[in-house]
């Protein structure tokens, strides 16, 4: 016998769209394709009992890409720096924030839309084609970017360095349970470098710090050929023959998101 087990509902909508251009034709031939895509999505239920379903998490440990009901899929969660109950962000004694022991949704990994943009230009039996493809919206992630914080190889870890611009930290000191007393100065350098430090750990980092727009605009290909003219394979065994020199991955056009 068999027992069916219900894994989970998605739900989808969205759509594609390709769209082909010729401005030019003639001699010269000038071809431009856009494909457009969008998803949108919603977990509606999960296995019988559960809210949220762990998918992954980085190197770094201290976010998890999660589904959650009523949310799009592959949300990002983390650790955020504690609040008193006035709002007010809470520190140690030494100006490092104290991490809520609740993990947050942070990110939405999701795009908005992505796309892609292709140019061709033909002239004669010579072609010259460009690929740009591109992300909007969604976000990131990036654990490269806290450990070089933690490390002190980041330029935001610059602040609070002797000679450098002062770090300054305003909220509360959590002295005991509920019993809380205002803080508001800048740190010593090494308060700083214990902050810095303190931003990427597992139990009172600030994740959600280290969450970036993930769009891009990047020259994904770049492709000049020529096609030799049959005459020229008449008695060769091939119908066609192309010699092409292809170039990928070869520019980052735009990005919101350093070192990575």
């Amino acid at each position: 016998s068999a027992t069916a087990v219900n894994l989970g509902k998605l739900e989808n909508k969205g759509f594609e769209a390709l769209i082909n251009v010729t401005p030019i034709q003639g001699k010269v031939t000038w071809d431009i394709s856009l494909n457009l895509a969008k998803n949108n999505n919603k977990v509606v239920s999960l296995i019988e009992g559960s809210k949220e379903l762990t998918l992954e998490e980085p190197r770094t440990r201290n976010v998890f890409i999660k589904h959650i009901v009523g949310n799009p899929y592959g949300m990002i969660t983390g650790r955020v720096q504690k609040k008193d109950p006035s709002g007010n962000l809470v520190f140690d004694q030494w100006g490092s924030p104290i991490g809520d022991p609740n993990y947050q949704i942070i990110g939405n990994g999701v795009a908005n839309f992505t796309g892609g943009l292709n140019n061709l230009v033909a002239l004669d039996n010579f072609y010259l084609s460009a690929l740009i493809d591109f992300k909007s919206g969604g976000d990131i992630f990036s654990g490269t970017n806290m450990r070089l914080t933690q490390w002190g190889f980041h330029q935001q870890s610059l602040l609070g360095r002797e000679g450098e611009a002062p770090l300054h930290v305003k909220g509360v000191i959590e002295r005991s349970a509920g019993v809380f007393e205002p803080i508001d100065r800048d740190l010593t350098p090494q308060e700083a470098q214990r902050y810095w430090s303190t931003t990427g750990s597992e139990q009172n980092g600030k994740a959600d710090m280290y969450v970036y727009d993930a769009s891009f605009a990047k020259l994904r290909q770049l492709t000049f050929g020529y096609s030799f003219p049959r005459k020229l394979i008449a008695k060769t065994p091939f119908q066609t023959l192309t010699l092409s020199f292809v170039g990928r991955n070869l520019a980052i056009l735009s990005k919101n998101i350093d070192n990575e």
